[in-house]
């Protein structure tokens, strides 16, 4: 399934200014998966960007945040297969509106999972 090419290069670019030049250089890997692309951060699927009727882009922010941060608006729970994924977060064309909130969660997240795989 296709996927938005401008919507991917927003992804990389707040990643390339989040992350240290290292670990976007040396732990950035993106992969076609979930119907579109995924970045994976440290080993991790952090953020993807696809299209299921619409462009959408899906974090991984994790359970407790998501309780935290919905209901906000262009944001929800993400459903695949009529199932819900908790702890991914669809984000519509509302949502990526602050793209850069959301993958700010999605890679503070990242680094727990990062850090609790390391003990």
């Amino acid at each position: 399934m296709a996927y938005s090419e401008s919507l991917a290069q927003q992804v990389r670019a707040i990643l390339a200014t989040e992350l240290s030049p290292h670990v976007f250089e040396e732990e950035v890997e993106e992969k076609k998966m979930f119907g579109g692309l995924a970045f994976m951060v440290r080993g991790k699927m952090t953020v993807t960007v696809s299209s299921r009727g619409q462009e959408l882009v899906m974090v991984r922010i994790g359970k407790e945040m998501e309780k935290q941060v919905l209901p906000k608006n262009g944001a929800s729970v993400t459903v695949m297969k009529n199932r819900l994924y908790h702890g991914y977060i669809d984000l519509d064309s509302e949502g990526q509106k602050e793209l850069s909130y959301w993958i700010k969660l999605a890679l503070a997240y990242n680094q727990e999972l990062s850090q609790s795989s390391e003990t």
